[in-house]
């Protein structure tokens, strides 16, 4: 499932409280003695052309519920977080005013960060509502919404939102929980696709989004 359009202007998930992390610089390279890590991703991505650099700093151990996590640049720099060591990036795109990355789980979601164009300096009220318009004019019935979550050095709202998938025999349901994510240098619309409730991996969600830096 490919990442739904950002904006062309500019359940219920409890997502930590933001962790304290720094900003860090790092050399691209992958750990060491790891069974999977993805600097350039496979399939019809380019090879080629690196979508994440390494910043080392922002590793973190596996826990009990999250795998090992590993830090990197996404978005051209712009965006850091520290990601499980065993997603794989499923798509991307850098093409300026349409930016995005997405990640597969194995653990059966998918992970999408997608660059807005909202002004950074609007109101939340202005944002919000310019985001819930476009959901809803694309299918989505919000069952949550503008819940308040925080990220390592930003904030934002998260959503849980169903889609309606036409199949055979019957009508099928899809989730996302949506999270709009902002300081005051960007906004960035998190996409997490996945099926039924999302507690049994929201602590590897938690993980990822309680991590992101935006530059």
């Amino acid at each position: 499932m490919r990442p739904r359009a950002r904006a062309n202007t500019s359940g219920t998930l409890l997502v930590a409280a933001a962790l304290t992390l720094s900003a860090c610089g790092g050399a691209e390279q992958a750990p060491k003695n790891d069974d999977v890590f993805y600097l350039h991703g496979g399939g019809v991505l380019d090879v080629n052309k690196s979508y994440e650099t390494y910043f080392p700093k922002l590793d973190r151990e596996k826990t009990l519920n999250v795998p090992r996590l590993v830090g990197v640049g996404v978005l051209s720099g712009d965006v850091r977080l520290s990601r499980p060591i065993d997603w794989t990036i499923r798509d991307a795109d850098y093409t300026a005013e349409k930016r995005f990355i997405s990640y597969q789980s194995p653990r059966q979601f998918v992970f999408s960060i997608l660059e807005r164009l909202d002004p950074p300096n609007d109101p939340w009220s202005e944002v919000e509502k310019r985001y819930e318009v476009e959901t809803r004019e694309l299918g989505g019935k919000i069952f949550a919404h503008r819940q308040p979550i925080g990220t390592a050095n930003g904030q934002g709202r998260a959503y849980l939102l169903r889609s309606s998938v036409k199949g055979k025999p019957e009508m099928f349901y899809s989730y996302a929980t949506e999270m709009l994510i902002r300081n005051d240098k960007r906004v960035l619309l998190v996409q997490v696709v996945h099926q039924g409730e999302i507690d049994p991996i929201a602590d590897e969600v938690n993980a990822a989004v309680s991590s992101l830096i935006l530059y």
